[in-house]
């Protein structure tokens, strides 16, 4: 300290900056709350310099509420591989029994893909790519699938996974034009609002949009053979500690992958899964009785939850952007990490949620909180 202060060092001497700073670094030097940390200058300089440079990283862009009762629609493109154009020479054979009289020696250079071709999904996604871009699109810089066009009271977003296009947008007219020019351009199945997709059942109504996804979690109830057993409280056993160096029975590998890959994508309408899954995902590569047990305790869990799932309300109006971040220390016994916990919600909604375990040992608490905190951040 005096080698820090020098003459200061004495009492009553101290600048009152640095004597803020002191008295944050005692008592653990946490605040215990945002509106404790925003009285003292220090923190809230600090708190500052982590918003601005997430500014200046382009990590958000501010929008009209998703809340303001967008409908999403569904559209879907017909062979929309045979719509590519090919960048390499590419030869087949003449189908067998339907080769061309008289010219059965020829064979068939492709100007445009076929089904089956490697090249195929690239070039399709590279046609979809340059077609939304001549219409006014631009990719999103933090998810490549999703584009937007226009802003404000005139925004168009559209979501793509290979042939299947979901779209919402602030006005009706917006969503009808786009169908439209759509339609111009490739053989469209226009499937309406959205109900179903990839596994998850969607349900619109006046009041907002629910996400479930039943049938698929009883298929997930069947893949285990747990279709009479008893429903439990929560996901997982309070306190549990599981190492990959169990001693237990080994089960079949590839069963116990399946099931929890199966569990990881529930996890996109079931948040409370998330770190109960996570942490059966650890033990992949030599799966014990112990393990196998887990993973049942999370199925059993979700057979008495099966009607649940997120719910969207329709909530005009200013919403506000809320984050949660949570983390436990040294919980996994193997390597000493621990895991972050983060949500994010808009108004009421829930938008956002991860449970990972993080990539660097944390000598404390306060440090496995700070990195929960830094990796919700970024």
């Amino acid at each position: 300290m005096e080698d820090l202060l020098g003459d200061q060092s004495l009492p009553g001497l101290v600048p009152h900056d640095l004597e803020e700073q002191l008295h944050l670094a005692c008592d653990d030097g946490e605040p215990r709350s945002f509106a404790e940390a925003e009285r003292h200058a220090a923190w809230r300089a600090a708190m500052k310099a982590e918003l601005d440079a997430v500014k200046e990283n382009r990590t958000w862009n501010l929008l009209t509420s998703l809340m303001e009762g967008w409908r999403v629609h569904h559209m879907d493109v017909k062979l929309a591989f045979l719509n590519d154009d090919l960048k390499e020479e590419v030869y087949v054979h003449q189908q067998s029994g339907f080769a061309i009289p008289g010219k059965e020696g020829k064979v068939l250079r492709l100007r445009n893909a076929l089904y089956g071709l490697w090249q195929a999904p690239r070039a399709w996604n590279a046609k979809l790519d340059s077609t939304l871009k001549t219409m006014g699109f631009e990719p999103s810089p933090h998810e490549a699938a999703i584009y937007q066009r226009g802003n404000g009271e005139n925004t168009l977003l559209v979501g793509v996974y290979v042939d299947d296009l979901v779209i919402t947008a602030t006005k009706d007219t917006e969503v009808a034009a786009f169908k439209e020019d759509m339609k111009a351009t490739f053989q469209m199945c226009d499937v309406g609002p959205l109900s179903f997709y990839l596994g998850i059942e969607v349900h619109q109504d006046d009041s907002g949009i629910t996400l479930r996804q039943r049938a698929y979690a009883k298929h997930v109830v069947d893949l285990a053979g747990l279709n009479d057993c008893n429903p439990a409280l929560t996901p997982m056993e309070e306190r549990l500690k599981l190492s990959r160096d169990s001693t237990a029975e080994e089960v079949d590998a590839t069963h116990y992958r399946r099931l929890v890959g199966s569990l990881r994508y529930l996890t996109h309408t079931w948040p409370d899964l998330a770190f109960s899954v996570g942490y059966v995902s650890r033990f992949m590569q030599r799966p014990t009785t112990e393990h196998q047990q887990a993973v049942k305790r999370i199925i059993r869990y979700f057979t008495g939850t099966l009607d649940h799932g997120l719910y969207y309300p329709r909530c005009p109006g200013k919403a506000q952007f809320i984050g949660y971040t949570d983390s436990d220390h040294a919980g996994d016994i193997d390597t000493s990490k621990s895991t972050s916990g983060i949500l994010f919600f808009l108004g009421k909604c829930l938008v956002s949620w991860q449970s990972v375990k993080q990539q660097v040992v944390a000598l404390s608490n306060c440090e496995a909180e700070y990195i929960a905190a830094s990796t919700a951040l970024t």
